[in-house]
């Protein structure tokens, strides 16, 4: 009997996994995607998660998730193994009303663009804003040969100056395209009220911006350049069939940048690293929540350094969008969730931005529908202008400033390290060629140390309201080599120690004239004069006894630095 029940439940394994398989053979014969809807346990979901593209998750009851995953060709036999009951999602493939020129985009804001008519959206707005709108290129060829765009949006476009970088970009998911249109429309909004709006002043002027509508154009324009639609005419994966969102270098793994990575990824990798954003968003859809990191651990595993901040300004961010649509953003904890304890996932761009670039950066669910008809696309504009606007600014909060040298006063590029705070790589950075560094941080006080190579490290308490910046520009006390210490010196100083006069021989060729600088164990500047070609004899008795930092300088360059004594 044993051996009778054994072989029928056998003969019902092999019906059903070729019942699966007769069902999913059309999609993997003619469509590079399908999405299937499954019940797992918490413990199965965090297995499937790691292994596959999980596109939604809600909880069925204790311990059961109801999940639905994107699974494309690459996937097929692999997920077929696990043995995993399933449903097609059998969607109304939807194909929405098309904008094929600018002119048609723009005049009611109630289509998506065709390929053709966001190229030329994004050059009008160029064109017609050069001095706060340039087009740049992150990709020039994707393999369906598309590119990859982003509008760089700034009152001073050649130079990024004292100002924090702020990235949004959208439809790394080519079937989630609300996203898209919203960024398109910011970038107008932006654009036409810049004379006019003070919070869109203080923006352009303060913030250096940079908005990509579009991340996977081949996914989005995947059946054709003047459609897109639901899954399968619009795609979630890339040309080669590939999750962009699962592709990012894995957070638990190091990493070194000579790897390569998908081109779509690689490109995105380069141009974080290349502007050193200091906060960015990602787009997609499908949900309504402001996801943050880490999506790699659950928060019992481990929490970001800023994971107060995060649900500070989150809630912010869902709020604002309650404030036009109380039923709108309400997935999850009112809107906003860590995104382990929703499920996690490995290789996203939120958490290799944050955790390898330095960057703020946060997943934006923006609409429960991957593809909403072209006619209610203004309400999601409506609903989430502001809370975009508003986010925005946010890079302007927090503690700010300038590192530079204390005796040529050049910019240092230092670590900001939030004492008893940062961990996981959340400090952050001063960049050349300014020297300053953002550093978003919830409202409080903190002991922050700066230090750079060669210099001494200096710790300093700053208090920092919610909503607001403080200002703290630091200078670092270079360390110096004494005599003796330098090959062939340029300079001879004598006698060290002195009682009261130094005399200084210049051994340079040709001849010239050099800044002499002391400075005093506080790097306080003291005592200047100019020495000559030659011998130069200098009357320091009026200083009192103690170690001094001597500094020569041509043409504002630290070229010789020494100590002396002075008893």
């Amino acid at each position: 009997m044993t051996r009778i029940l054994s072989l029928i439940s056998f003969v019902l394994l092999i019906t059903v996994s070729y019942a699966q398989i007769d069902s999913l053979r059309p999609f993997n014969s003619e469509w590079p995607e399908t999405y299937i809807e499954t019940n797992l346990s918490g413990k199965m979901l965090k297995e499937v998660s790691r292994g596959f593209s999980v596109d939604k998750v809600e909880p069925e009851g204790d311990d059961c998730y109801r999940v639905r995953l994107c699974i494309g060709r690459n996937d097929y036999a692999r997920f077929l193994s696990q043995g995993i009951p399933f449903s097609i999602v059998s969607g109304s493939k939807l194909t929405v009303r098309m904008a094929h020129s600018y002119e048609q985009l723009t005049d009611a804001w109630n289509r998506y663009p065709t390929w053709g008519a966001y190229v030329a959206t994004m050059d009008t707005f160029q064109s017609q804003f050069p001095a706060i709108c340039e087009v740049v290129t992150i990709l020039d060829h994707t393999s369906a040969n598309h590119k990859i765009l982003a509008a760089h949006i700034s009152n001073n476009l050649q130079s990024r100056g004292n100002k924090p970088a702020f990235f949004y970009t959208s439809t790394m998911h080519g079937d989630e395209p609300v996203g898209y249109y919203l960024l398109l429309r910011l970038i107008e909004y932006l654009l036409n009220n810049y004379d006019s709006d003070p919070q869109v002043q203080n923006i352009i002027n303060n913030v250096d911006l940079w908005i990509c509508p579009i991340e996977n154009p081949d996914g989005t324009y995947r059946h054709h350049n003047d459609s897109l639609g639901e899954s399968p005419y619009s795609t979630r994966s890339n040309f080669s069939f590939i999750d962009l969102n699962r592709s990012y270098p894995n957070v638990e793994q190091q990493y070194t940048w000579n790897e390569t990575f998908p081109d779509e990824v690689q490109a995105m990798l380069d141009f974080g690293r290349a502007h050193n954003f200091t906060m960015s968003a990602n787009f997609h859809g499908g949900a309504e929540v402001f996801n943050y990191p880490w999506d790699t651990w659950e928060s019992y595993q481990k929490v970001h350094a800023d994971n107060l901040w995060w649900q500070y300004v989150g809630h912010n961010f869902a709020n604002t969008c309650h404030a036009q649509n109380n039923n709108y953003m309400q997935d999850l904890d009112n809107g906003v969730t860590l995104g382990g304890d929703w499920y996690s996932i490995t290789g996203s761009r939120q958490d290799c931005y944050n955790y390898f670039l330095g960057c703020r950066e946060v997943t934006i669910e923006v609409s429960e529908n991957k593809v909403v008809s072209a006619h209610n696309l203004y309400k999601y504009w409506n609903y989430t202008r502001q809370a975009m606007l508003d986010y925005i600014e946010e890079s302007l909060n927090g503690i700010r400033g300038i590192v530079t040298d204390s005796v040529t006063g050049l910019p240092v590029e230092a670590e900001v390290y939030v004492e008893n705070h940062d961990k996981d790589h959340s400090q952050v950075y001063s960049m050349l060629p300014e020297g300053n560094y953002h550093r978003p941080i919830k409202g409080g006080t903190y002991s922050v140390t700066y230090s750079a190579e060669n210099y001494y490290p200096k710790t300093i308490t700053v208090s920092v309201a919610d909503g607001q910046s403080i200002v703290q520009d630091v200078q670092l006390v270079p360390k110096f080599l004494g005599i003796g210490d330098q090959d062939s010196p340029a300079f001879v100083i004598y006698p060290n120690p002195t009682h009261g006069y130094l005399y200084v021989t210049s051994m340079v060729d040709p001849p010239k004239q050099f800044d002499f600088m002391m400075f005093d164990d506080q790097g306080r500047l003291i005592y200047q004069t100019r020495v000559e070609a030659g011998t130069s004899t200098l009357n320091i008795m009026s200083l009192p006894a103690g170690s001094y930092v001597i500094h020569i300088l041509d043409n504002g360059r630290s070229i010789y630095q020494t100590k002396i004594i002075k008893s």
